[in-house]
């Protein structure tokens, strides 16, 4: 592997001059702004994956904040590679003037990844590359910004999580939803007992896969621009066609695991933190689904009903219906429909509560989303904690024990049995064939064995 050569982060941004034009297309909140910080005071990003949330969201939130800047973008399908090139080349060279170099294209996150002029990377690939790339970016010295579902699967989402808490490294799990101004509230409520002690939680997670404009199911040669091998990665080889990958990968059980990890990452994550369970997980689990033919592209549960239960007494109902959570207490219930929904109680008085200062307050972001607004401050309270070097708000501990419990959801529904769960060692009870089913066989040479085999330390 050939590994570009490239100026040190400091010298190439010294070079780089402000200026006040701004593009039509980048909001008002952003015009302006990447020529206000010092470039040396700048948190230099590399954006790997490129499809619509890290071309469109992830690139919009790095615009909006000018303490960090984008120097390269990485994606294996040369066309998206191409889009979000154009996009960062088209706001830098607005805000930042002439002297601006434009922005740097690989189609290997191995030379994005050992690039020293780059301080972080955003990570927004599908599904089961994240631990890899996390954990060579990790290695390499690199702060990791990663979206959710974080892991395949439940044994590599412990390594990784290790690995994070392990490193000097700062990590964050790139789950909005904890800067939702009314998810931390009714989180706090839950937590500070305004509906009495927990007993149940029900969460609602959308069902059916959807084609999401891209349904073509004929076998083809995949495009000369796009590297099919390598998208695959991990996963066992299969032939290519449109709608086993680019914004329906999430729908095969080779990639991620369907609609449960899908918002499961949004939702369950809420249930956890109310709970007080974020960095642990339930201890019984069982459910059933509704599987396609295992050899169907779309393969993944399109219906689901899954029952819970915590250490704590707490029980937990996961079902497919629309996007809903609901906490139920001993002395009331607290509620949103829909996604981003108005909270809803028992009792007017639980959501006029408040929060007294000798009770538990949960981490509020510098940034604070509304429901009119579309957010990102999980992007905000990245670059906050790389430059004050404390830990994000989901670290990998958090996102990892989010997942797990949709991971355990699908192997109790393909097993069609009860399990029983220890969280502490992350293993089933007297069960070989469920704790088989926690890791898999890694197509070589994309497996975790490898990775630090991938760093130039040179």
């Amino acid at each position: 592997m050939v590994i570009q050569k490239k100026l040190r982060r400091r010298s190439f941004l010294k070079g780089i001059a402000a200026a006040s034009v701004a593009p039509v297309f980048v909001r008002s909140s952003a015009l302006g702004l990447a020529g206000t910080v010092p470039p040396s005071e700048r948190i230099t990003m590399g954006l790997i994956g490129c499809g619509i949330h890290g071309t469109g969201w992830n690139l919009d939130r790095m615009f909006e904040n000018p303490e960090q800047q984008v120097l390269a973008v990485c994606d294996v399908d040369q066309a998206r590679a191409a889009q979000a090139e154009q996009r960062v080349n088209d706001f830098y060279s607005h805000t930042l003037g002439k002297n601006y170099r434009a922005c740097d294209v690989h189609y290997d996150f191995r030379e994005l990844v050992n690039r020293r002029d780059i301080d972080a990377v955003d990570i927004a690939t599908p599904d089961h590359w994240h631990v890899m790339i996390a954990l060579m970016a990790i290695q390499a010295g690199k702060d990791v910004i990663c979206e959710k579902p974080l892991s395949l699967t439940l044994s590599e989402g412990r390594i990784l999580a290790d690995a994070a808490k392990q490193s000097k490294q700062v990590f964050q799990t790139a789950s909005e939803n904890r800067s939702i101004d009314s998810y931390i509230r009714i989180c706090e409520l839950v937590r500070n007992q305004r509906i009495g002690r927990l007993q149940h939680i029900k969460v609602l997670l959308p069902g059916e896969n959807s084609g999401r404009g891209n349904d073509d199911f004929k076998i083809q040669d995949p495009p000369a621009t796009f590297n099919y091998e390598m998208w695959q990665g991990q996963a066992p080889a299969a032939p290519y066609c449109p709608a086993r990958c680019h914004d329906t990968f999430r729908w095969n059980l080779a990639y991620s695991g369907g609609r449960l990890t899908d918002w499961g990452a949004h939702l369950i994550d809420l249930a956890q933190w109310a709970n007080g369970s974020q960095e642990t997980g339930p201890v019984e689990v069982e459910g059933t689904g509704t599987f396609p033919s295992r050899d169907a592209v779309w393969n993944t549960a399109s219906a689901f009903d899954l029952h819970y239960k915590y250490a704590n007494g707490v029980t937990m109902h996961i079902w497919n219906e629309v996007p809903a959570i609901k906490f139920e207490g001993t002395d009331g219930w607290i509620m949103f429909r829909g996604w981003r929904g108005p909270l809803q109680a028992s009792d007017p008085a639980i959501l006029e509560s408040v929060i007294r200062e000798d009770e538990i307050h949960l981490h509020r972001p510098r940034v604070l989303v509304g429901r009119e607004d579309p957010g990102g401050g999980e992007h905000r309270d990245f670059i906050d904690c790389v430059k004050s070097r404390k830990p994000c708000y989901a670290p990998a501990e958090i996102g990892h024990r989010t997942v797990s419990i949709a991971h355990l959801g699908n192997i109790a529904m393909l097993l069609g049995r009860k399990l029983r769960w220890d969280p502490d060692i992350e293993q089933f009870s007297g069960d070989d064939q469920a704790n088989a089913m926690l890791r898999r066989e890694q197509r070589s040479p994309w497996s975790i064995a490898n990775v630090g085999s991938w760093i130039n330390v040179g």
